[in-house]
């Protein structure tokens, strides 16, 4: 067995392992969920895979960490239920959703300057939506979902843009984007404890070089 063949086997191993911790995070959360009653005790549940809502105090801090002024172009690619959205000042917004379900609140909530766009932001590309001064985003966790829609979403910055993000705390997440990043910020497991899960991420933030004279 060659080389190159040895180290893929160690990276499937190394997703399998994330995607079993992460499983188990989630299994408090979906116990909970079974045990609600449609009796008007509970709230109105909507509900997406892998939906785990920005906490308020960490999307202000993610918008914080990219430096987010009024008036910047600001994409969020993985925007849900709007936390992110919530926390930015006025700007020219793009938002792109790729649940049907989630999307179609977000349209509901009509909000001014802000242009949604239903769709897999993976395919997305920046002739379409054009480049942005600032990017802010809590992006998918499964099978290493976080790392391919960070650097995807590098794509759409400006030169001297910045991006800021939350991704799981593991070697290979890491190995991927702990060289790119200005700043790697630890955050505490009870994080996303109010969202029914239990999990080590890391709030980073990357900026693009400016083109070169």
């Amino acid at each position: 067995m060659n080389g190159e063949t040895l180290n893929r086997l160690r990276a499937l191993r190394e997703e399998n392992d994330d995607a079993g911790a992460f499983m188990c995070a989630m299994r408090p959360r979906f116990q909970r969920m079974t045990q609600r009653h449609e009796n008007g005790t509970a709230p109105r549940a909507v509900s997406a895979y892998q939906l785990f809502q920005t906490p308020a105090e960490i999307a202000r801090q993610l918008v914080a960490a990219a430096g987010v002024l009024p008036g910047m172009r600001v994409l969020e690619p993985s925007a849900g239920l709007g936390r992110l959205l919530d926390a930015l000042p006025a700007c020219e917004v793009t938002a792109v959703e790729s649940s049907l379900v989630i999307a179609g609140e977000l349209f509901r909530q009509n909000r001014e300057g802000v242009t949604l766009l239903q769709r897999d932001f993976l395919i997305c590309q920046p002739p379409e939506l054009g480049l942005f001064d600032r990017v802010v985003m809590n992006p998918p966790f499964h099978l290493s979902s976080d790392v391919r829609h960070i650097l995807h979403a590098l794509t759409f910055l400006k030169p001297g843009g910045r991006l800021a993000a939350l991704c799981l705390n593991t070697h290979h997440r890491v190995t991927a984007l702990h060289h790119l990043s200005d700043s790697w910020l630890e955050l505490p497991e009870t994080t996303f404890a109010k969202e029914g899960t239990r999990v080590s991420t890391v709030l980073l933030t990357i900026t693009k070089p400016n083109s070169n004279p």
